[in-house]
């Protein structure tokens, strides 16, 4: 509609000027050596906000653990618990019905066990 070259590229400058202004800006260190061709193309990088290659810090502190994989798996579960006294893997402190800890405590192994109701003490 009569638009020349001139009108282009003043549009084409004033929309990319827009878009720029969009784009979180670079730390002053890399805006500093802007006038490098390379360091002004990664300035206008954008960074996206998803969680790929994220690891959390529980799971940080999980895989720094000096222990096997099965059991650093099992911690991170809860079916297994870090025994702060010896540092070893330990089942966590049940709770059975028909057996008292004080009274009567449950002094067999766990998979001879016959009660019909087990469960995480709190």
């Amino acid at each position: 509609l009569g638009f020349g070259p001139a009108d282009e590229q003043a549009m084409l400058a004033a929309t990319s000027a827009a878009l720029r202004s969009l784009l979180p800006r670079a730390p002053a260190a890399s805006q500093a050596a802007a006038g490098n061709g390379v360091a002004a193309a990664l300035s206008l990088q954008v960074r996206w906000k998803n969680q790929i290659n994220s690891v959390s810090l529980l799971r940080q502190y999980y895989n720094r653990m000096p222990i096997r994989k099965k059991w650093r798996k099992a911690i991170m579960r809860g079916t297994m618990v870090m025994c702060e006294k010896t540092g070893q893997v330990r089942m966590p402190p049940l709770a059975i019905s028909g057996y008292d800890e004080k009274k009567n405590p449950y002094r067999g192994r766990f998979e001879q066990l016959r009660s019909t109701r087990v469960w995480f003490k709190d």
